[in-house]
This record gives C-alpha cells, sequence and structure tokens, in this order.
C-alpha cells in the first residue's frame, strides 16, 4: 500500500449476471437465476451486526489515511524542529519501506490464525509508532516511530479486507469498498490543511498525538468486532505459525531493509553516498525480481509493462509531492497551511480524475487510451516544480499543476490496476494486485533514497531542487514513451514469461 494510493475495490459493472448464478446453481433454468439475483440485491450492508464493524473499520481506515497526507503536511516542520532537515527523505520513505513486509504478513498471518492477532499486532505497532512520533527527542526515535507505522498500517490494512471478506455479505462488499474508498479521500482533502493549522496554531507533535488519540478509539472498536466475529478454519498450529512469513515475507524484509540501508547510506561524505547507493539499487534487483511477476523488469508482457507504469506513476506523484512540500516551506517561505492546500488541490484533481475515467468503456483499448492520455498530465507536475525552482514561473502556477497531476493520476491509478487484473492470466491475478503494489512501493523509496543522495550533495541549497525535479522531469518523459509502446490492446490474459 503506497500513503497516496486508496484502497481500491473490484471492479463492479452491476448485479450478477444470470449467467453466473445459474452456473453457480448447476445447471438452474434462466429464471431461477433471475430469482436468486433479487434475493441478492436484497441484502444490505448496514446492519445490525454490520454496524459496528462498518464504523470501526471506516474510522480506523480514516486515520490511516489521515496520518498519509497529515504527515507530508508537517513533516518538514518536524525534521527543521529536531534540527535533521538532512533525514527528510528517510523519515518519509521509512513508512513506505516498511510496508511492504506489513503488507505480506498481514495476508499471510490472517489466512493462518484468524485476524484477530495480527489486527492487535499491527494495530499495536501503528500506535507504538505514533507515540514515538510525538515525543521524539531526536530524529532517530522519530524515523524508528515511522517504520513502525508502516509494519503496522501495512499490516491493519490488509487484515481489513479480510475482515470484510468475513463479516460483510458478498452482494454489499461493493459498496463497502466504495466507502474505504470514501474513507481515503476526505482525508487527502482535509489531512493536509486541517494538520497544516493544527502545526501552526500549536506544535507539530500535536498531529501526531491527535492521530494516536483517534486511531487508538478506532482500534479499540474494531477488535471487539474481531473478538465477536465467527469462528473460522484458520491455522493456529506451530507449524503454520513458523510459516508466516513465507518466501514473499522474506523477499519483501530483504526490499525492505536494502531500502532502509539506502537512505543510511545516502548521508555518507562525498562521492562514496551515490557510489554506494548505486550498489544497493543494484543488489535491490535480484529482490525485486522475486517479488514481481515474472519478466516485469524486462518488460516482457502487457501486464508486466502495466506494472511498470503503475510504479512509475506512483514516483512521479509521490516524489513530486514530497519534495514540494519541503521547497516550499524551506526557501519560499510558505506555511505549512498553505502547502497543505496545494496537496489537497492535487487530491481534489485526483477524485476528479477518478471519476471521469469510470465515463468511459472498461476495455484493454480504452485502458491504453486512457493511461495515454493521464501521462502527461502527471509529467505537468514534476515540470511545473523544475520551473518553479529555475524561477521561471510565480509559485501559483503549482495550484493548477498540482490539480492537474492529481487528475493524471486519478486516471492513471484506476486505468493501470484494471487493465493489469484483465491482462494477467486468471490464476495470477493475485500476484499481479501484489505486484502492483510492491513495485510502487519499491521504486518510490528507492527514488526517495537517490534524491536524498542528490540533496545531501548539494548541501540542501535550491540548485539540489533543480536536479531533483529535472531527473523526475526526464522519468517522465520515459513513461510518456512506455504508455505509448505498451501493449495494453492486447489478448485478455496474454502473457509474456521471463525468458
Amino acid at each position: 500500500m503506497t500513503p497516496t494510493s486508496p484502497p481500491e475495490g473490484p471492479p463492479t459493472d452491476g448485479p450478477p449476471r444470470p449467467s453466473d448464478l445459474a452456473a453457480e446453481q448447476d445447471g438452474a433454468v434462466q429464471d431461477g437465476a433471475v430469482q436468486a439475483r433479487t434475493e441478492q440485491d436484497r441484502v444490505r450492508l448496514w446492519t445490525r451486526a454490520t454496524t459496528p464493524f462498518i464504523l470501526s473499520a471506516l474510522a480506523l481506515m480514516s486515520f490511516i489515511a489521515i496520518e498519509a497526507f497529515a504527515v507530508t503536511t508537517v513533516l518538514p516542520v518536524a525534521m527543521a524542529d529536531l534540527e535533521a532537515t538532512s533525514w527528510y527523505s528517510f523519515a518519509f520513505a521509512a513508512t513506505i519501506a516498511t510496508a511492504l513486509v506489513g503488507m505480506v504478513v498481514g495476508g499471510t498471518w490472517s489466512d493462518r490464525s484468524g485476524p484477530l492477532p495480527p489486527l492487535l499486532a499491527g494495530g499495536t505497532l501503528f500506535l507504538l509508532g505514533l507515540a514515538l512520533c510525538a515525543l521524539a527527542p531526536g530524529p532517530s526515535v522519530f524515523i524508528l516511530g515511522r517504520a513502525l507505522q508502516g509494519v503496522g498500517g501495512g499490516i491493519d490494512s490488509v487484515v481489513l479486507y479480510v475482515m470484510i471478506a468475513r463479516t460483510i455479505p458478498a452482494p454489499a462488499r461493493p459498496a463497502m469498498f466504495g466507502l474505504l474508498t470514501t474513507a481515503w479521500l476526505l482525508p487527502s482533502l482535509l489531512g493536509p490543511v486541517g494538520a497544516g493549522l493544527l502545526a501552526q496554531l500549536t506544535t507539530w507533535r500535536t498531529v501526531f498525538a491527535a492521530i494516536l488519540a483517534g486511531s487508538a478509539l478506532a482500534l479499540a472498536g474494531l477488535l471487539r468486532t474481531a473478538r465477536t466475529a465467527p469462528a473460522d478454519d484458520a491455522d493456529g498450529s506451530a507449524d503454520g505459525a513458523s510459516r508466516i512469513l513465507g518466501r514473499p515475507g522474506l523477499l519483501a524484509l530483504a526490499a525492505s531493509g536494502l531500502l532502509l540501508v539506502l537512505h543510511v547510506m545516502s548521508r555518507l561524505p562525498g562521492l562514496l553516498a551515490p557510489v554506494v547507493v548505486l550498489g544497493g539499487l543494484v543488489a535491490l534487483v535480484p529482490v525485486a525480481r522475486g517479488l514481481l511477476p515474472p519478466g516485469t523488469l524486462h518488460l516482457r508482457g502487457p501486464a508486466q509493462q502495466m506494472v511498470v507504469l503503475r510504479a512509475g506513476f506512483g514516483v512521479l506523484s509521490v516524489v513530486t509531492n514530497a519534495y514540494l512540500t519541503l521547497y516550499l516551506q524551506s526557501q519560499r517561505g510558505l506555511t505549512p497551511t498553505a502547502a497543505g492546500l496545494i496537496l489537497a488541490a492535487g487530491a481534489g484533481g485526483w477524485a476528479f480524475g477518478a471519476w471521469l475515467q469510470a465515463r468511459w468503456p472498461s476495455s484493454l483499448s480504452e485502458h491504453r487510451r486512457q493511461i495515454l492520455r493521464a501521462a502527461p498530465l502527471v509529467a505537468l507536475g514534476p515540470l511545473a516544480a523544475l520551473l518553479l525552482t529555475l524561477h521561471l514561473v510565480p509559485v501559483g502556477v503549482i495550484v493548477p499543476a498540482s490539480v492537474l497531476l492529481g487528475m493524471g493520476m486519478g486516471i492513471a491509478s484506476s486505468r493501470t490496476s484494471t487493465a493489469t487484473l484483465d491482462l494477467a492470466p486468471v490464476r495470477e491475478q493475485g500476484a499481479y494486485s501484489s505486484a502492483l503494489q510492491s513495485g510502487e512501493s519499491m521504486a518510490v523509496a528507492a527514488a526517495t533514497a537517490v534524491m536524498a543522495t542528490v540533496l545531501a550533495l548539494r548541501g540542501g541549497d535550491e540548485s539540489a531542487y533543480v536536479l531533483v525535479y529535472l531527473a523526475l522531469t526526464a522519468v517522465a518523459g520515459l513513461l510518456i514513451l512506455l504508455a505509448f509502446r505498451t501493449r495494453g490492446a492486447g489478448a485478455a490474459g496474454e502473457h509474456l514469461p521471463d525468458a
């Protein structure tokens, strides 16, 4: 789970088709299937049994989202107050890197022992991380807190999906996923501005404390729901518990460790930092190859190309916004609230883009067209930031550029996800869904390590930001080229294995 990407429910095209229901009923006639469909349509989302879970789940997801969006606004203030601005990139990326482990562990652990143990562990780590950030005497404790937030938030975000599957009837799940999307949308619009105001009126520590208090209440309600949930067939044996990580978990742990080391190494003196960081990136390649579908790093299939496109879009959006917030506050003197307003404008553009792309058909050829339209919009974000750092445009230009970047991301995020699932073999759709998230997380964390090295080499002055956005603009150009060459209009299920 990347911090700027809301959870996406499964694509739905209305009620189940009669043919689907007839197949499930082993050759029932069409009239029987239609009657069964009518019965399914009567299943309600909000009932006496499901309401406590829904409210608790929405509350916890909202606070996880608030943490993701609010921290982007106040992080420059926090690191300046801790006299550790040079650690900004590490503090930002620590949550993204460690969430890789949390997402893998959360799913496997839930399958083996039910949702309660991982929910409790993940929630505890998330709350402990928030507490460490709120009370941090220095950057080391603060970054440790951020890392714990990533692990805990990653676990709980996955466990929520498991609990939905076990608590919400299947016909009502699309509506539940729609509510989860709303739980991310509102914090993305209100979180940056609210956090900025709170930091200005009080202190940045208050922001973390407020998120801690709200998350604790939401977690308590969700734990109570989990305890009263029906028993399941989870594997609680010692042998099952010993394999909670498994090969994917070990690979995610290796990737997370390498990404954290990259950020530490980015602070080495002189030219030693880029040399070591480059070596770390090379070491990350075989780990990424093990986590991603075969052929992804070589762009050898249309579904694999979509995974790479999704990672590229994530880098352009997340890294552009992360350093834009820092630049505007440290170099241009904007307040946290003003910087938060710019982030909120981008979130509004994202929501509009997601709504707009849904007006067009869901076909592979249309996915490709929409992605081609989205790529230049996303590229406007780093390009406008580059022009701003060169003092060629006023600060006000960033607002419409952020809206257009967000609009492009709203289109691209939805279409790359849907196209990937359409192109992937049915038996591998789960692996490709995971790859969309893990690929984006690894790409963003690796990119921030590179940018941290650039900032350190240039001493954090304004010329460093020029280089950062020059690099991101170059990535945007490559992404547009990949969007043009991608075989997104290929046959459904086409898959080219790694050679």
